[in-house]
């Protein structure tokens, strides 16, 4: 099995496995209790086409059918170390494991989990810590994140193209403050104006911060919205 690591401001992960496992690692956090030494909160994003899968935390099933373009907002979890297995699903939590991982959070922290296939195509499982200070007066922040199966990309949010040019490749992440209103989001290629992602509708209110994931392959492409609250740090 390949293993690889993610780190982040405090935020670990250990991936080892296949496209099935890293579908369902993130449904998984929705189910862990809190507990009083402290909590982080988790947002998880399905990037990865065609698989489903049942998460097992702690020893415990958690959430079993996670699919492509589901997400899970807000999950309140222990600032500690959590123990996946992930199986095939509607299988028992002691079926041979697909992936095993391990999670370490700190309290009061806001983090997003995308998983999803990099650039090359190989199942990844990418952890972003998210800004939850006050936005601007009248303006709502919008955060843009490649996490999809493709090359570098422009963003638009109607007429107005907010990355241009060839440096926003996997991985990245870029956050904008914008009018509320609502806006037609689309992905393109350098150089065009013709969408590979999208279009799709995408209503901002003031005070409140999105995060926009393009996920999926050639075949199967789509932008996933995540709202989350601020003026919590």
């Amino acid at each position: 099995m390949s293993r690889a690591t993610t780190r982040r401001r405090g935020f670990r992960v250990w991936l080892a496995g296949g496209a099935v496992a890293a579908a369902g690692v993130t449904a998984g956090l929705a189910a862990t209790p809190a507990s009083a030494a402290g909590t982080a909160k988790v947002n998880v994003v399905h990037g990865i086409p065609g698989v489903a899968v049942k998460v097992c935390v702690d020893g415990k099933p958690a959430v079993d059918h996670f699919r492509y373009g589901n997400t899970i907002t807000g999950a309140k979890l222990a600032a500690t170390t959590h123990k996946v297995r992930l199986v095939a699903a509607g299988k028992a939590c002691a079926a041979p494991a697909i992936l095993s991982s391990t999670y370490t959070l700190k309290a009061g922290r806001d983090y997003t989990i995308v998983a999803n296939r990099n650039a090359g195509g190989t199942p990844n499982l990418k952890a972003f810590v998210n800004n939850v200070k006050p936005t601007a007066a009248g303006k709502a922040r919008l955060v843009v994140r490649h996490t999809a199966q493709a090359p570098a990309v422009n963003v638009w949010a109607g007429s107005t193209r907010l990355i241009g040019g060839t440096s926003f490749s996997w991985g990245k992440s870029a956050a904008f403050a914008v009018p509320a209103g609502t806006y037609s989001a689309k992905v393109t290629l350098p150089g065009s104006h013709k969408p590979v992602i999208g279009p799709s509708s995408l209503t901002l209110r003031q005070g409140r911060a999105y995060q926009v994931y393009a996920v999926g392959s050639p075949a199967n492409y789509r932008l996933v919205t995540v709202k989350i609250p601020v003026g919590t740090r």
